[in-house]
């Protein structure tokens, strides 16, 4: 793991390296999760599907290239990210849960979920609403996947 010098003038942030598998190129800014079938090693990550949303990862600090190692960030603030969003706008504090490769907002208690039940960060600044019924987009977020 790589943590950063500590510094009052810039937010603290957590990466890790870990080896992609997913058979095409991470994109700086998707999400990823723990690789969990027979050649899983803590090491290997993939793109997220409906059985292992719960193996949140982290989100990849710039491309990686299908069986290439490199950084995701696993903790802090984060300018851009992938979210999925809707017709109605995202405020800060609104808590996301896993998609495909991006965030989305997460359930209501009670609502259908997308298979995950808990929260792997934050927003950190509002989206405004698209004309569109649903979109993806990048937004700044606090990750927490420690």
């Amino acid at each position: 793991m790589l943590f950063k010098r500590i510094s009052r003038a810039s937010a603290e942030t957590v990466f890790l390296v870990a080896k992609n598998v997913s058979g095409s190129t991470v994109t700086a800014g998707y999400h990823v999760v723990w690789d969990v079938g027979a050649s899983s090693d803590g090491v290997r990550v993939t793109q997220a599907s409906t059985a292992d949303l719960n193996a949140y990862a982290g989100i990849a600090d710039s491309d990686i290239a299908n069986n290439d190692y490199g950084l995701l960030q696993v903790y802090g603030y984060r300018s851009s990210a992938y979210i999925f969003s809707s017709t109605g706008s995202s405020v800060a504090g609104t808590t996301y849960d896993v998609r495909n490769q991006e965030w989305g907002v997460m359930p209501a208690a009670g609502a259908a979920s997308s298979g995950v039940n808990k929260a792997f960060g934050f927003m950190c600044a509002a989206v405004a609403a698209s004309s569109s019924s649903s979109y993806n987009t990048t937004a700044a977020v606090f990750v927490r996947a420690l």
